[in-house]
Formats: structure tokens, C-alpha cells, sequence
């Protein structure tokens, strides 16, 4: 029971290191925090939290492994290696798509309600 605690332990130690050391999971954390109050005001469907709840998983998590590998190729050479900037430029690339991904998502949620809102407010 011990290993498990000590397991969960490290895993918010990487998450708090990413929030921390890592401006793109600050913004990420930011707009998912921004989207989850605009589906509760909005009062969203259940399968549309799934979809954004999923979208922000992906979007956080490719984040993280973005850091690892970058944590790891730098430890790997110190010199410049093209190996290196295309594990990485990948690695950023992932993350790119996946957000890309979840903008066209939230578009997708909020567009009709955004558009309605829009109307209201101009009658």
C-alpha cells in the first residue's frame, strides 16, 4: 500500500512540475477552466462534457509527455543533434494537433449557444 501512495505521490509531483515549470500547461489548465465555466452556464449535454473532458485529456497529457521527452533528450546530449530537434519538433507537434482538435470540439459545444447569446443580447 505504501508503493501505491508513493506511486501517486510522483505522478502529482509531474503534474505540479508541469504546472509550475511549463507555460503552455499553465495556459492549457486556463482554457479548460474557462470552458468548463462556459458549459455550466451554458448547462451542456453529458456526451458534450465527455467530449471536452476527453479533448482536455489529451491535450494535458500530450503536454506532459512533450516535457518528458524534452526533459530527456536534453539529458541525453548537450550538443545540438537533429535526432534531438525532431523528437522534440514531434513531441510539439502532438500537442499542436491535439489542440487544434480541441478547439474545433469546443467550436462544435458552443458555437450555436455563443451565437444565440450574441442575438439576446442585441434584442
Amino acid at each position: 500500500m505504501k508503493a501505491l501512495f508513493r506511486s501517486f505521490k510522483y505522478a502529482f509531483e509531474g503534474i505540479f512540475y508541469c504546472l509550475k515549470t511549463q507555460r503552455n500547461m499553465r495556459i492549457h489548465f486556463i482554457f479548460a477552466a474557462g470552458v468548463t465555466l462556459a458549459g455550466v452556464y451554458f448547462k451542456i449535454e453529458m456526451t458534450e462534457w465527455l467530449a471536452l473532458f476527453i479533448t482536455f485529456s489529451l491535450v494535458i497529457t500530450s503536454e506532459m509527455f512533450n516535457t518528458a521527452i524534452e526533459k530527456a533528450v536534453d539529458l541525453s546530449t548537450m550538443e545540438y543533434d537533429e535526432r534531438a530537434k525532431v523528437a522534440k519538433d514531434v513531441a510539439a507537434g502532438a500537442v499542436l494537433l491535439n489542440a487544434v482538435v480541441a478547439v474545433f470540439v469546443g467550436v462544435f459545444v458552443f458555437w450555436g449557444r455563443l451565437w444565440e447569446e450574441v442575438i439576446r443580447w442585441m434584442n
